[in-house]
């Protein structure tokens, strides 16, 4: 039997407005806050460990995937946006070691909070906690999703008609921002 990944991801408009969040007390504009914080964490790391930004893309439909599923109350944020980096750059085929993630993460962490950059051992117990801690987030993102990962961005469509319509470059630009854009704002219906 040969299985092929199709993207059966898709929310009803009431699932969206009765997202798991919600239901443990999270108010919408802060569910929206932290969905913007989370794919802006996954777009710099993405940018300091020097990936394509279809990693940074399929990292942060992950992202909105995931907590359609389940709520900020329970999973750190920056620590789902870590997984879902290192998971999308292993599925996107430019893989990064785990450690270099935890390194980008820490370092992004402590220069957001105004904290000295600190030299993170890799024989520390707080290493290890961080390891550990993105193989088993990773493991939650790949069971909720059902181990089926696959994200068609809809990126190189725009370039492929736009670039058969012969439209002009500016025009193809706008339409590439937006499509990037959409990964910030809103979960996929």
């Amino acid at each position: 039997m040969i299985y092929t990944a199709i993207d059966t991801f898709y929310l009803t408009d009431e699932q969206l407005k009765d997202s798991p969040s919600k239901k443990d007390g999270i108010d919408e504009a802060t569910e929206t806050n932290l969905r913007i914080y989370g794919c802006d964490l996954i777009q710099e790391s993405g940018i300091l460990l020097r990936l394509p930004q279809a990693v940074m893309a399929t990292g942060q439909v992950i992202f909105q995937r995931f907590y359609c599923k389940k709520s900020f109350a329970r999973f750190n944020v920056k620590r789902v946006a870590a997984s879902c980096v290192w998971l999308a750059s292993k599925l996107e085929e430019s893989p990064r070691k785990g450690r270099l993630v935890i390194m980008v993460f820490h370092r992004m962490e402590c220069r957001r909070e105004n904290l000295p950059i600190e030299h993170l051992d890799h024989f520390s117990k707080k290493y290890t906690d961080l390891k550990n801690d993105l193989n088993r987030t990773e493991r939650h993102l790949l069971k909720e999703m059902g181990f089926i990962c696959h994200v068609e961005h809809p990126n190189k469509f725009i370039s492929n008609y736009l670039a058969t319509l012969e439209t002009p470059p500016e025009l193809r630009q706008e339409a590439w921002n937006l499509a990037n854009d959409r990964y910030f704002f809103s979960p996929e219906k």
